[in-house]
């Protein structure tokens, strides 16, 4: 058995790229990529929306906020229920948001809500955490 046949000379060697490297970063580069476009947000409805001369300014809705101790606020001072519907009647906006702690009485947010829908605000939403 003669084994030096097969063997190649240095002359073979000089020629012969080592490809184990580029190899390995093209293996790294692609798990990259597959596992990034997983994270991505799936969005395939391409939308452009039109554009208007005149545009209309956004209406913030009011906030009501009730603390712990079933004490009304608005815009940060201490407010009663009259001072609510005043503050329901001189705003532009068409939705109530209230803030309310989760230990106040449920009596006291049924009232905003009532006097909210009596005042003409058909959105009222509470405020909740995830």
């Amino acid at each position: 058995m003669n084994f030096r046949k097969h063997a190649r000379s240095l002359e073979d060697t000089k020629h012969l790229i080592d490809m184990t490297a580029l190899v390995d970063i093209a293996f790294i580069i692609i798990l990259f990529l597959g596992i990034v476009s997983t994270l991505a947000p799936v969005s395939s409805i391409r939308v452009f929306l039109p554009e208007a001369s005149s545009g209309t300014p956004k209406v913030e809705p009011a906030q009501v906020i009730i603390d712990k101790d079933g004490k009304y606020y608005v815009r940060g001072r201490e407010v009663s229920l009259d001072d609510i519907r005043y503050y329901i009647r001189n705003i532009s906006a068409k939705a109530l948001v209230i803030i309310a702690d989760k230990r106040v009485e449920y009596g006291k947010v049924v009232k905003v809500i009532d006097l909210a829908k009596q005042m003409g605000i058909n959105e009222v939403n509470i405020a909740t955490r995830q």
